[in-house]
């Protein structure tokens, strides 16, 4: 987890189960209290690793990771169950990072990752809802 710093995002970066269009509890919590600012792109690969997938980001990656923006609201409330929620599986870690906001440019941005790519299939495309409603039929919940 990062140290506060002066510069710290005001905007978060979800890419699997916290997506809009994921019935999982945690994703309508975050729709509930955040603001959806819109679909975005990052450079890295997406990993399948069952109900939810990991993210490995990375610059030169040739492919993209495909999520959805949220703007923060003041304080740290929503940023700390998000932290307890990403930090049931240890290999994650927040990070911030620049995405592309589709159609209007970049924006700096808080996300989870992993450092080391898991033993895990590589989702093409970059899309877990795509990927999870190809798969299963079933709504996203742990």
């Amino acid at each position: 987890m990062s140290n506060k710093a002066e510069a710290e995002p005001g905007h978060v970066f979800v890419y699997g189960t916290l997506r809009q269009g994921s019935n999982h509890p945690m994703a309508r919590r975050l729709s509930a209290q955040a603001r959806y600012v819109g679909q975005a792109r990052a450079n890295g690969r997406l990993y399948d690793m069952g109900w939810y997938p990991a993210a490995m980001f990375d610059a030169n990656a040739p492919t993209r990771i495909i999520g959805d923006v949220f703007a923060l609201p003041p304080g740290e409330r929503l940023l700390a169950e998000l932290d307890a929620y990403e930090h049931g599986d240890p290999n994650y870690a927040r990070i911030p990072l620049e995405v592309s906001l589709a159609g209007t440019g970049t924006v700096l941005v808080w996300t989870y990752g992993v450092s080391a790519p898991p033993n895990s299939r590589v989702i093409p495309g970059g899309d877990f809802l795509t990927h999870w409603n190809a798969k299963s039929r079933r709504p996203i919940r742990p």
